[in-house]
């Protein structure tokens, strides 16, 4: 009788641990599951704050680099919308009638002249790019001057027409505003790719390419005039 109640109990106890066992390999699976969960969760947080400052810092620098234009009165601004239909036509950026904006004002990102400003509200403003169709700036490459009117989307390049054909324009030569209208003079565009007559051979058309990243504008400065010494 007494070795009967024992293996019942050694049953009892095997049973028991069994049983323990299951348990405790269960909510030690469960609780490392949950630190794994808990560690990648933080891991994502911690990625997303990086990228994040990571964009702060970009931004940052590209303000900076907008201070190259400290003989100018400028107000920097960035990109409030921009349409996807007409994505290579106009930018609507921040400030408008309340910071005293015109039309007719140059807007510039670190690497050069982006575009002019086409409509002026209350608190935004809306700027025609230099690659819309029908945009119109006077430059001057040298001693010559002509106007951008055009871009070529294959090739990535600013159109500038109204130059004689007998005038000398090289490759590399540099591109700058020439000071008409509301746009201070000497504000860079780009270089010269090269030059070709027109058909009528009587004026000659010249591609210039801007290392202004179109494709990827956010932090700008409006160029509201030059500074009074």
């Amino acid at each position: 009788m007494k070795k009967y109640v024992v293996n019942i109990i050694i049953i009892i106890i095997f049973l028991g641990c069994i049983f323990l066992s299951d348990y405790l390999i269960i909510t030690i699976g469960k609780t490392n599951w949950h630190n794994y969960e808990t560690s990648a969760l933080n891991l994502k947080m911690l990625k997303d704050e990086n990228k994040v400052l990571k964009e702060e810092l970009n931004g940052v620098l590209t303000l900076n680099g907008l201070d190259k234009y400290q003989d100018y009165d400028i107000l920097k601004t960035e990109i409030l919308l921009r349409d996807v239909y007409n994505f290579h036509e106009t930018v609507t950026i921040k400030y408008g009638k309340d910071a005293n904006l015109k039309k007719g004002m140059a807007v510039v990102s670190e690497n050069g002249l982006v575009g002019i400003i086409e409509k002026v509200n209350k608190k935004v403003s809306i700027v025609k790019l230099l690659t819309a169709k029908d945009s119109n700036v006077s430059i001057q490459i040298g001693e010559n001057y002509g106007a951008l009117n055009s871009y070529d989307n294959a090739l990535n390049m600013l159109i500038a027409n109204n130059f004689n054909n007998y005038e000398l324009i090289m490759k590399n030569e540099e591109v700058y505003t020439s000071g008409l209208g509301l746009i201070p003079k000497g504000i860079y565009i780009g270089k010269v790719n090269y030059t070709k007559n027109t058909k009528e051979n009587i004026e000659q058309e010249v591609l210039i390419k801007s290392e202004v990243d179109f494709d990827n504008l956010k932090y700008l400065a409006i160029v509201k005039g030059i500074k009074s010494l």
